[in-house]
């Protein structure tokens, strides 16, 4: 699976979950996320952070990185005989520190596109 996007569709297949039941259930729009999957397109991270509330077997570091199992480890509770899932928050930290950082860079870029064409626009305008 090369990106976040594919391995939720990878989860959703294996859920037996239909994509626009998954859609509605986190609160997107009717068709975005298909349209993103699609289009090869990249996830907010406010998304992204409402589908692992959403699905909390889906095991953020997987989703992230690829890395480990799609579902997460149900880990003994402490009070009792309930199970918990306990996503690895180091490795997750880092992913979302690495994603933050990738996005930084993004705007940068997109800053650097606006001023251009700002520019453009006065050019034109005189």
């Amino acid at each position: 699976m090369s990106n976040p996007l594919k391995r939720i569709k990878c989860y959703l297949d294996h859920k037996e979950i239909k994509i626009s039941a998954f859609e509605k259930s986190v609160g997107f729009s009717n068709g975005s996320f298909s349209g993103q999957l699609k289009r090869n397109r990249t996830i907010g991270l406010d998304k992204l952070e409402n589908i692992l509330k959403i699905y909390p077997d889906l095991n953020a570091n997987w989703v992230l990185t690829g890395r480990g199992e799609m579902l997460a480890d149900k880990q003994e509770d402490t009070q009792g005989d309930q199970q918990t899932i306990l996503p690895k928050l180091p490795s997750v930290q880092f992913s979302y520190e690495r994603t933050i950082e990738s996005l930084n860079h993004v705007i940068a870029a997109q800053q650097k596109t606006i001023a251009a064409l700002e520019k453009l626009i006065d050019y034109q305008i005189v």
